[in-house]
């Protein structure tokens, strides 16, 4: 996904944490700068060779081509501010990718353990970026296959416990990739997650 959204190889990891993510971009070819307030998160990110910073209010305003956050929004009390810091270190005509999990339906106690505030739909997260001028690009749901996983693990008022490595490594073997699939005709209405891919505007010339 940000491998199509981008043709700059320097990209803003908001939210990086131990570089999951990251870590894959730079084998590809990227330059990845990862931010994350976590202290020990940031001490391996460090180990690890990259360009990390505390908080992005360090990036230079206006000097990103591309930023993403991937499961990050749903732990920032105020998601607004956030958003306006993002929108600041942008570049005019630099793209954000957020991705989150969606649906309040599927708020579970597992949600409760990861420190969750909120769980968007296409209609918050649009919300979310456009009331800061960011011109949207793109905004679907993500797993179809896991929402409906998520719902029976909702309605049968499983606890965070349930979820363990096996049940997951089970999911992402056998049913990631088909749910991948499912999502071209599904996205529209549901999904697991949900993402956004939008950009700051041009600044007009006077």
């Amino acid at each position: 996904m940000i491998r199509e959204s981008t043709e700059s190889k320097d990209l803003v990891d908001f939210g990086a944490g131990i570089g999951t993510f990251s870590k894959r971009l730079r084998t590809a070819g990227y330059h990845v700068k990862c931010i994350e307030p976590d202290p020990a998160q940031r001490q391996i990110l460090e180990e690890q060779g990259f360009d990390t910073l505390e908080d992005i209010t360090s990036v230079p305003d206006d000097s990103a081509s591309f930023i993403f956050s991937l499961n990050v929004f749903e732990h920032i009390e105020h998601d607004s501010i956030a958003i306006r810091k993002v929108h600041q270190k942008l570049k005019p005509g630099g793209a954000l990718l957020i991705y989150v999990p969606a649906f309040e339906c599927l708020w579970t106690s597992l949600d409760e353990k990861l420190c969750h505030y909120r769980r968007y739909t296409k209609t918050s997260l649009r919300h979310l970026v456009e009331q800061e001028g960011f011109a949207i690009e793109h905004v679907r749901y993500a797993d179809c296959l896991g929402f409906m996983a998520a719902l029976v693990f909702r309605l049968l008022n499983r606890s965070a416990s349930a979820v363990t490595a096996t049940a997951i490594s089970v999911y992402d073997r056998w049913l990631f990739v088909p749910s991948r699939v499912l999502d071209k005709l599904f996205g529209r209405w549901f999904g697991k997650n949900v993402y956004v891919l939008c950009k700051r505007l041009l600044l007009l010339a006077l």
